[in-house]
């Protein structure tokens, strides 16, 4: 194993970016081994789940190839799912796959729906799912299909106060639009145009608290996948990685991490797509320059991004600010 390793753990939106980088400009590449890890030989562009879950697009529409990046920019790809990492012997755990040990590590793992809010009194069932990860997700409610056809009658409910929550319950409209649907959410919070929305595509409010029955999709926050949190990483109260603004842990400087599991320390950002995908540039010059033995550059975050609601069919032409 070369001493020089660089692996990358995640195909989130910043490694895909960076491969795609290291595929146009060959030069750029890091020397030494390095080493794309993920759990799938795919990943899912985020920006267009909701028109997925609407049913406007197929699966396929929307996956990004990753073994076939990894290929091309002259990478390893490791197709495995990470359960735990040890910093102090700077080694990665594999589930049924022997361990990776790395020089530097990079984390785009991206993050799993919280389930220690819980919005009503009803236990976790097969009845009900977080939307996170999505692969399963999406394959449920695709199961899902048969029930609205049999029987528009057979509620289904989205638990959630956030956008994933509003945009979600939104596209499904679009895909069961005759299916009795609801929102549970803490209705105060909500904002009116996002009110007004669902209102106009027959969706039911229900107060945090209440009692649900049927099928839920959780949409209830997220959370850095357990083996990160055990880490020994410096982390906020949601599991994601402390970084300084190079993207390096604040209390180890070997591993970088960006997207739903990092934040930069002091500098909060919602767990976002659009934050990943403009922190890939600044990420790659780092592993770049450190690859060199240069001191990485510090990076600022803008303070807002603009993020698009989809509303299907409904609110199409809506802006919401």
């Amino acid at each position: 194993m070369s001493d020089d390793h660089l692996v990358l753990a995640g195909g989130g939106h910043s490694h895909a970016l960076i491969l795609r980088r290291w595929c146009m400009q060959p030069r750029l590449k890091p020397q030494g081994l390095i080493t794309l890890v993920n759990r799938n030989s795919t990943t899912i562009y985020s920006g267009m789940v909701p028109g997925l879950i609407a049913g406007y697009y197929a699966v396929d529409d929307l996956l990004i190839d990753l073994r076939a990046l990894a290929d091309n920019a002259g990478i390893v790809f490791v197709c495995g799912e990470i359960v735990g990492l040890n910093i102090k012997n700077k080694c990665l755990f594999l589930k049924g796959r022997p361990p990776i040990f790395y020089e530097r590590l990079s984390l785009d793992i991206g993050s799993e729906t919280s389930k220690q809010h819980r919005y009503s009194q009803n236990s976790i069932s097969d009845m009900e799912i977080p939307v996170k990860p999505l692969i399963p997700a999406l394959e449920w409610i695709e199961r899902q299909d048969k029930e609205a056809l049999r029987n528009n009658e057979d509620q289904f409910t989205v638990v959630g106060t956030g956008l994933s929550a509003v945009e979600s319950v939104l596209a499904l409209r679009s895909r069961w639009p005759m299916r009795l649907l609801n929102l549970q959410a803490d209705i105060l919070k909500l904002k009116p145009q996002f009110k007004q929305a669902l209102f106009e595509a027959r969706i039911n409010l229900i107060p945090r608290g209440d009692s649900i029955s049927g099928p839920a999709l959780l949409c209830t926050g997220s959370q850095a996948p357990q083996w990160i949190k055990e880490a020994n990483l410096a982390a906020d109260p949601k599991g994601r990685i402390l970084t300084t603004k190079t993207f390096q842990s604040i209390n180890n400087p070997d591993v970088f991490a960006v997207g739903d599991c990092g934040v930069i320390n002091k500098l909060y950002r919602p767990a976002s797509g659009v934050w990943a995908v403009r922190a890939a540039d600044p990420l790659a010059r780092n592993l770049e320059r450190c690859s060199k033995r240069k001191k990485p550059f510090a990076w600022q975050p803008q303070n807002k991004a603009l993020q698009l609601i989809g509303c299907g069919q409904y609110q199409s032409n809506r802006l919401f600010a």
